[in-house]
């Protein structure tokens, strides 16, 4: 398989901040060792070559040593963390693009990236994909707002959605996804997959492609429907 780089957003992509909430997103920054259900199997399976996978996040460079140990903790594969220096780089949305640039400067490998969109990132990722459309494979979107999506982007709300995504590039295998849909499956908290301030899911995936992940879909599927409903009747 020819290589590829993952490049990731930080907050409410991978890890449960609620950026929604300045406050709750500093405290967050600092305390918080939340991540999203199945995300570390995820970036593991996906990003199998050294130097494979960044971490790029607006969050400021002093909290360096907590996103590093955030990634540790959560059985993240190493990561390349860039982080804005919020004296020089004070727009959130140039930094982020100017940062992407350089790295489509500084390699020849294609990218998949990975955003939410409670903020910039459907837009930086648009601008990006513009001026380099041979560099990017996939964009993926976790869906915290629920706003439109630029053409071409994938939302979604668990892991487990993009690794059938995935499979069905051809970028992983049953028994990849499998691990992945396991990770989501088995979590017991359900903030973990979808906290209370994000989206729910207009629609609840849809059958995988293979027969052979028929157990394991129905065992997400059964926490996506049961997630739905407690907040429904709430």
């Amino acid at each position: 398989m020819n290589p590829f780089i993952v490049v990731s957003d930080l907050d409410d992509t991978i890890k449960i901040s609620h950026t929604m909430d300045q406050f709750r997103t500093v405290l967050r920054g600092l305390f918080s060792h939340q991540a999203y259900a199945g995300m570390a199997e995820l970036y593991t399976e996906l990003a199998r070559t050294p130097d494979s996978l960044i971490v790029l996040s607006s969050s400021p460079l002093w909290i360096r040593k907590r996103v590093h140990e955030f990634l540790r903790r959560n059985r993240f594969p190493k990561a390349q963390v860039i982080l804005r220096d919020w004296v020089k780089q004070p727009q959130v949305r140039k930094y982020k693009f100017n940062a992407l640039k350089q790295l489509a400067e500084k390699s020849t490998e294609p990218f998949i990236l990975f955003g939410d969109d409670t903020e910039y990132d459907p837009e930086v990722f648009e601008s990006f994909l513009n001026e380099y459309p041979d560099r990017v494979l996939k964009i993926y979107i976790r869906r915290m707002r629920g706003r439109p999506l630029p053409e071409g982007m994938q939302g979604f709300h668990t892991s487990y959605e993009i690794a059938l995504s995935e499979f069905a590039a051809g970028r992983l295998d049953l028994e990849q996804v499998h691990r992945i849909g396991k990770a989501v499956a088995d979590t017991r908290n359900p903030a973990y997959i979808i906290p209370h301030f994000a989206v729910l899911p207009e629609e609840i995936l849809q059958a995988p492609e293979s027969e052979a992940l028929s157990e394991i879909h129905e065992r997400v599927l059964a926490r996506l429907r049961k997630i739905v409903g407690k907040r429904k009747r709430a």
